[in-house]
């Protein structure tokens, strides 16, 4: 008895969860970023109210439209069960600034099939609810933002068929990223980079411009757990920006990165909530 009541308890936090207009996701970064897996998986999985979505450092993108797998610790499993939205991440790291990340963009945007069939492939397979695509080339020009757009809008159009959703983080500090020509493809999510701006002006400046460029349904805010100059936020600061983020309206979130500081939980919780 005791289990199918608690075996009760969790879908209905999954019920409730899926059922509500925000939404919390937060990313691993794995072996990538040295991250202490076990502790951050155990909050995660303790946050499950307010968190629906989790998305990983699992795959690469690398030369000719390939998916590079990479050999990082599994983490789907106890997320999925859990009832959160699994999304691996695809990226282009590491070192930030390599110069052949622009070369690897272009060859996807000029053949994009094989690495989508692969991505779907590995969605099917693994039980992934869709992806999350983080390619950040230095450089790229208009030809290449509006290459970019049309992959997406591709990728996104096909994930749909099975039923699987398609995030994709941009800014503002490359060309390589339109956000008015993102924000009119078919993907589900645009989590601006922009505003992880360590000052308040930056976060404030960033913000608006993410508004007038995306639609509030595919807006998702995305945050760092740190300012400037790598120190976590004070209550106040926090206070500021997340009473900015209810006011205009923000229904969706992106945490850079795991593990959340505990002075966030209040403020989360009301965002979820509001």
């Amino acid at each position: 008895m005791k289990s199918i009541i608690i075996l009760f308890l969790i879908n209905l936090i999954v019920v409730i969860v899926k059922c509500r207009e925000q939404s919390v996701l937060t990313w691993m970064g794995l072996e990538r970023t040295n991250e202490t897996i076990n502790s951050d998986l155990e909050q995660i999985l303790s946050l499950t109210q307010i968190l629906d979505s989790v998305a990983f450092e699992r795959f690469n993108l690398g030369a000719n439209s390939t998916l590079i797998v990479n050999n990082f610790t599994d983490v789907q499993y106890p997320l999925q069960t859990a009832g959160l939205k699994t999304l691996p991440m695809v990226s282009t790291c590491c070192p930030f600034g390599r110069p052949e990340v622009i070369e690897y963009a272009r060859q996807l945007i000029n053949n994009p099939q094989p690495f989508i069939d692969s991505a779907i492939q590995h969605a099917i397979d693994e039980g992934f609810d869709g992806w999350n695509i983080d390619i950040e080339p230095v450089g790229g020009d208009e030809r290449d933002s509006i290459g970019y757009a049309n992959f997406i809008d591709s990728f996104a159009k096909q994930l749909h068929q099975y039923n699987k959703t398609l995030t994709v983080c941009a800014a503002t500090w490359t060309p390589f990223w339109n956000l008015s020509l993102l924000a009119q493809t078919s993907v589900d999510k645009i989590y601006t980079m922009s505003t992880y701006a360590g000052t308040f002006q930056g976060f404030q400046s960033a913000l608006q411009f993410a508004i007038q460029s995306i639609p509030l349904n595919k807006l998702a805010v995305g945050v760092m757990t740190v300012d400037e100059n790598n120190q976590p936020f004070s209550t106040e600061e926090l206070t500021q920006r997340f009473q900015l983020i209810i006011n205009n309206n923000i229904k969706s979130l992106g945490i850079w990165s795991s593990p959340i500081p505990l002075n966030w939980l209040p403020f989360l919780k009301q965002f979820v909530s509001s």
